[in-house]
């Protein structure tokens, strides 16, 4: 009995060496081009991961193609629409949430949530999700910049959670509203700031979940919007602003849903709420999509 005990614990010792954190992290990762087509010939090899600034060792490495038309090949993404927006952005967010799912193929998971309607659930068919569309009422909640942080925050928990059990696969929270709803900043934790543990909880659900949030802020054409340091850095998605070319952002919201890589890597322990990723390619003239913030 004691030679066996020595022999689980010397065994114990040796899977703690090589796993030290006990979680497989792993990064889904698109990389496209400048014109949007995606890369689809990396090797594992043509990645460097850091976090925390330190390098650390692929260990998992997989091409992931998807096209939608099997069950195999189902694309998950999931509309969010911020009910927060004056009410003359009703038909707009109607008529933009419109424009991607006629995008979506036959094996598609696609839901549709409101934000501040308790009763949507990140699931259903497409008959529940065009009801939901019809159903949109901007207004709905007057906007309070910290409550609409705090339930996006709440939102992004929720659905990360629910959709976690669907391994292996990127998933795209595309959220359809105003800044500071679909692109909610870093809130500093100096002083412990009131949002910040929602922050924490949304990063690390999402990052568990492999979901990446795109930004659909139809704001006035001139306005000035920040996209650094928000929910679409952070997850890594993009974000549509300020422009009347809709139809390629859509484009390539569906093709970054459809061909990405998968790293899996064993993180070092820390205690640290938060972890920094940076994620290089060995590819001159292309743009990576992966997060840059995990819990």
């Amino acid at each position: 009995m004691l030679k066996s005990l020595l022999v689980l614990t010397a065994l114990s010792a040796v899977l703690t060496a090589q796993n030290p954190s006990g979680d497989l992290v792993e990064l889904d990762i698109a990389v496209v081009a400048r014109d949007g087509s995606a890369i689809v010939d990396l090797q594992q090899q043509d990645f460097q991961i850091k976090e925390d600034g330190k390098p650390v060792e692929i260990k998992t490495f997989t091409a992931v193609s998807a096209d939608g038309l099997s069950s195999d090949t189902a694309r998950q993404l999931v509309l969010l629409l911020d009910d927060t927006l004056p009410i003359a952005g009703t038909p707009v967010v109607q008529q933009m949430a419109q424009q991607i799912l006629i995008r979506a193929r036959s094996a598609d998971e696609i839901t549709v949530v409101r934000l501040h309607n308790e009763r949507d659930e990140p699931f259903g068919d497409l008959d529940t999700a065009l009801g939901r569309i019809s159903g949109y009422r901007a207004a709905a909640v007057p906007l309070q910049r910290r409550d609409a942080a705090e339930r996006m925050f709440k939102v992004m928990t929720t659905v990360s959670r629910q959709l976690e059990a669907i391994e292996h696969r990127r998933k795209v929270l595309a959220c359809i509203g105003g800044p500071n709803v679909c692109n909610v900043f870093e809130p500093q934790p100096q002083g412990y700031s009131q949002l910040w543990p929602g922050w924490v909880a949304a990063m690390a659900s999402s990052s568990r979940a492999n979901l990446a949030v795109y930004a659909i802020m139809p704001v006035a054409p001139g306005s000035i919007v920040s996209v650094a340091h928000g929910l679409v850095e952070f997850t890594g998605g993009s974000a549509f602003f300020n422009t009347t070319k809709f139809e390629p952002f859509i484009d390539n919201l569906w093709r970054e849903a459809s061909q990405y890589y998968l790293a899996g890597y064993w993180p070092r322990t820390s205690k640290r709420d938060l972890h920094d990723i940076e994620v290089k390619v060995a590819r001159k003239g292309v743009n990576v999509r992966a997060r840059t913030r995990r819990g």
